[in-house]
């Protein structure tokens, strides 16, 4: 009975620890079409279980996010706005197409014999907690913002550990079709569940997506329902960690764009 209820309690400590990383980060804007080059931008980094339905305010010192250029982010000073739970930025767009990323550098989260603790494994064991496993969370979000059939900036490829690259020209997209996209883990081909929904899709449900598939050999196939803001996730656990600091790394990633 005592190794039931200990294995139990470790149950429910990981599922805590597993909740405490499972906001997605994604990005929004006004709109994402028909946005004038050269004039001020508006965006933001949202941090939530529902798509598309802020939660959260990330720890700006764990955020960053602006414009890729020529492959790079290009930092925007990031404001807080805990009325409405999301990070506001802005940018100043070029002509065409143009990506806005957000990174977030994630902390340590630890499930202890004392619940779910942030931290790393051996700053908490210095205060006397036993550390049953140490979990560093990153997440990568990145949004294409006036898509043109003429323009291959919706392609870049932005070297993050974990990123989906789109193969079909968001442009190009319709209900109907297909949406093939590429994914890389550290560089390679990754192999694992893809996830995908739309703005509007089951927002009254936390962790609910309007279609599942799964990614051989880095390359995935979704079929697109609806018009809208679209999202396209992928994630990687289990990765190796940093001796004292965290045992493992989950990665998160999504893609955004609009399909008319």
């Amino acid at each position: 009975m005592r190794y039931t209820k200990f294995f139990a309690t470790l149950l429910i400590l990981t599922l805590v620890a597993g909740s405490a990383g499972a906001h997605e980060l994604t990005i929004k804007a006004a709109k994402y079409s028909g946005i004038k080059s050269g004039e001020k931008f508006d965006a933001e980094v949202q941090s939530a279980h529902r798509f598309i339905v802020p939660e959260e305010v990330e720890v700006l010192s764990r955020v960053k996010a602006g414009i890729i250029k020529d492959g790079k982010l290009i930092e925007s000073e990031l404001k807080g706005n805990e009325e409405n739970l999301r990070i506001d930025f802005s940018v100043t767009p070029p002509e065409g197409t143009f990506i806005l990323a957000a990174i977030k550098d994630g902390e340590t989260w630890c499930v202890t014999n004392e619940g779910g603790k942030s931290g790393a494994r051996t700053e908490l064991e210095a205060q006397g907690l036993k550390v049953l496993t140490a979990t560093k969370n990153d997440k990568y979000a990145k949004a294409i913002f006036n898509a043109s059939h003429d323009d291959k900036t919706f392609a870049q490829i932005l070297n993050h550990p974990l990123e989906i690259i789109p193969l079909t020209n968001p442009a190009d997209s319709k209900p109907g079709e297909y949406f093939h996209v590429k994914i890389l883990l550290n560089g390679q081909p990754y192999t694992g569940p893809v996830w995908a929904v739309y703005d509007g899709f089951a927002p009254e449900y936390e962790n609910t997506y309007a279609y599942y598939t799964e990614a051989e050999n880095g390359e995935a196939h979704i079929k697109i329902t609806n018009p809208g803001w679209w999202g396209i996730r992928a994630s990687q656990g289990g990765l190796p960690g940093k001796a004292g600091d965290y045992d493992s790394v989950n990665l998160r990633a999504f893609l955004l764009f609009e399909v008319k």
